[in-house]
């Protein structure tokens, strides 16, 4: 009987494992299906133009500038998150006014699939400040002043998580962007183990209240614990000791 009953006990331990398993693997594959699904919802509103027209309450713009050089303007847009949940997926509007006072919406366009975080916030956390940056190669009227409008909910909605995947980026070679002003060369890791879909990298050198050189490059995908060199363009004076970059996540789990 003795026998039995451990014969038993292990029937069940080993049932309980490959129950275990059998929930890690289906929890694996509904997690990479909510990733491409957000993936694709994002694709599929790129294909639609976004103008906020009203602000929302739980963002705030704290700075809007620019940097133009050769036929190119980088916006750069602070924005702080003054609510006590991490927020993502905010539609954003820049552009300028000109001089009766009409707005001139510059990253309202559609159709791009890489569009999405044009006109979206990435990832912000609770109490904190995003430095977002957008690039267009549209000519600005002269006298023209920067705006950016925030809206309030996120397009599509996107679930609240714990921890968010650690990305870095890092400047690959000050010497290569010497030898070719605008191109700069960054190493993008992936340090958590979800994969990116259209990645965001910004660059951003400050000058006081003004920006010497900004500009953002989408990485389409970058897998789990995986590192990618690329090439970033830089709008504006590269400033050595004043560069910033950073990679915001956007799958985040």
């Amino acid at each position: 009987m003795a026998h039995s009953a451990k014969g038993i006990r292990a029937l069940a331990s080993l049932a309980v494992l490959t129950l275990a398993a059998l929930i890690a693997g289906c929890s694996t594959t509904m997690q990479q299906a909510a990733r491409l699904q957000l993936n694709s919802a994002r694709i599929r509103a790129s294909e639609h133009g976004t103008r906020v027209t009203v602000a929302g309450r739980r963002l705030s713009v704290k700075r809007v500038g620019t940097v133009s050089a050769h036929g190119t303007t980088a916006f750069v847009v602070a924005v702080r998150n003054n609510s006590t949940r991490q927020l993502s997926d905010i539609p954003i509007s820049v552009g300028v006014r000109i001089a009766n006072g009409r707005r001139l919406y510059l990253n309202a366009q559609s159709g791009r699939e890489d569009f999405f975080f044009d006109a979206h916030l990435p990832i912000v956390a609770p109490g904190r400040t995003l430095t977002w940056v957008y690039t267009t190669h549209r000519r600005l009227p002269s006298g023209a002043r920067p705006f950016a409008i925030v809206g309030g909910e996120p397009q599509p909605p996107v679930p609240a998580v714990g921890d968010v995947p650690a990305i870095r980026a890092t400047v690959a070679s000050q010497a290569a962007l010497r030898k070719r002003p605008g191109h700069l060369r960054v190493v993008v890791e992936n340090l958590s183990s979800v994969p990116q879909y259209q990645l965001q990298v910004y660059a951003v050198a400050r000058n006081g209240p003004g920006y010497l050189a900004a500009g953002d490059v989408t990485v389409s995908e970058l897998a789990g614990q995986a590192r990618r060199t690329l090439e970033l363009g830089l709008v504006g004076r590269y400033a050595p000791g004043r560069l910033q970059v950073k990679a915001l996540p956007t799958t985040l789990q």
